[in-house]
């Protein structure tokens, strides 16, 4: 049924993120290879590139590099407490942007920081956020849920980031 649940979602929203190429795990923390679209409706055949994805207790983190953008790439919270965390290698453009995709109304859901290379932070955002870079080099968008508002936290995204 998850399953289900989960192809359904992909379909409505347009989102290809479903194949794993490798996974290693240990007590605490979960590694996957998994694949991202690429969101560059001109340049279809190019197809899918790689995206990390490593759980660590409540953290999901997926690690891409920059080279990959604009791209949207699913994550599914199971947790009310979890966080996704993404990590963007080499980034090197003016502006980062990124958004929030659900199929459900009323989702506890934002992008809570965004953490500079040199490990300065900035945020909360709301479900949208275009920041301009200050610096080069590996930034983290972390979403989870928004502490000051009520609403589930559990079920599908997408993360659109250009």
């Amino acid at each position: 049924m998850k399953i289900l649940i989960n192809v359904l979602w992909s379909s409505i929203l347009g989102v290809s993120c479903c194949t794993s190429n490798g996974i290693s795990q240990n007590a605490n923390t979960t590694t996957t290879k998994t694949e991202i679209m690429e969101n560059n409706s001109s340049q279809p055949s190019q197809g899918r590139r790689g995206a990390m994805r490593t759980v660590e207790g409540n953290k999901i983190i997926r690690t891409v590099d920059a080279s990959q953008l604009p791209f949207t790439i699913g994550e599914e919270f199971t947790d009310e407490n979890q966080q996704f965390i993404l990590l963007i290698k080499n980034f090197n453009k003016p502006t980062l942007s990124a958004k929030i995709n659900t199929v459900e109304k009323g989702r506890n859901l934002r992008i809570n920081q965004i953490i500079l290379p040199d490990g300065s932070a900035d945020g909360p955002f709301s479900r949208e956020m275009k920041y301009t870079k200050k610096q080069s080099g590996t930034y983290k968008i972390v979403f989870g849920k928004n502490l000051m508002a009520e609403g589930k936290l559990t079920g599908n995204i997408s993360v659109t980031v250009e």
